[in-house]
């Protein structure tokens, strides 16, 4: 293992695959995750194939959080804005990981979200400047993560509109980051 995957959450549990192990010892959290995960395969419509894969990567990083903070898993995350746990979930999984941060990164993900996300209120410009300009594909990962949790936003919000061809492109690209992080960390044994 090299040092850098040494820090972040994984350290905690030996690597990625103590996490998993450790998260697939809280049944019914491991249970919901998956299940929303299989969900999303059984979608055509690429916006609720985006929702149901959110749904599960939203108890992943949610039980993350709560494994990360509290041993016995007692500690909930309330009452801590969720994009702080995502942005929390990105420090300790995908700038610690190479291997994830390189499977998530894609220079045609980088250009859908660049050339098609023309609002940038509420920390989406924040996100896209932090993508243009991040020097490593770790921060470049993160940062697609990040600009997808804002599409994630803005589509339950009301904001994106399901019919229009650039909310579909955009919608489409978030989907492909979180699925990417799910088929990674949320596998077979």
């Amino acid at each position: 293992m090299k040092e850098k995957e040494k820090i972040g959450y994984l350290a905690n549990y030996g690597g990625l695959d103590g996490f998993q192990k450790e998260l697939r010892k809280s049944k019914s959290t491991y249970a919901r995750i998956t299940k929303w995960k299989e969900r999303a395969l059984e979608e055509n419509d690429d916006v609720n194939k985006f929702i149901f894969r959110w749904i599960s990567f939203n108890g992943l990083y949610q039980a993350s959080f709560e494994m990360a903070h509290s041993p016995d898993g007692q500690e909930k995350a309330f009452n801590i804005p969720e994009w702080r746990i995502v942005k929390n979930f990105c420090d300790n999984f995908i700038l610690t990981d190479d291997k994830l941060a390189s499977k998530i990164y894609s220079s045609a993900l980088e250009n859908d979200f660049l050339d098609n996300i023309r609002e940038k209120s509420r920390y989406m410009g924040e996100y896209l400047e932090g993508l243009k300009s991040a020097n490593s594909m770790e921060e470049k990962s993160k940062y697609l993560v990040l600009v997808a949790y804002k599409i994630r936003c803005r589509l339950f919000h009301g904001e994106k509109n399901p019919l229009l061809d650039v909310d579909k492109v955009v919608v489409k690209a978030a989907d492909q980051v979180i699925d990417t992080i799910l088929n990674y960390i949320i596998r077979e044994q």
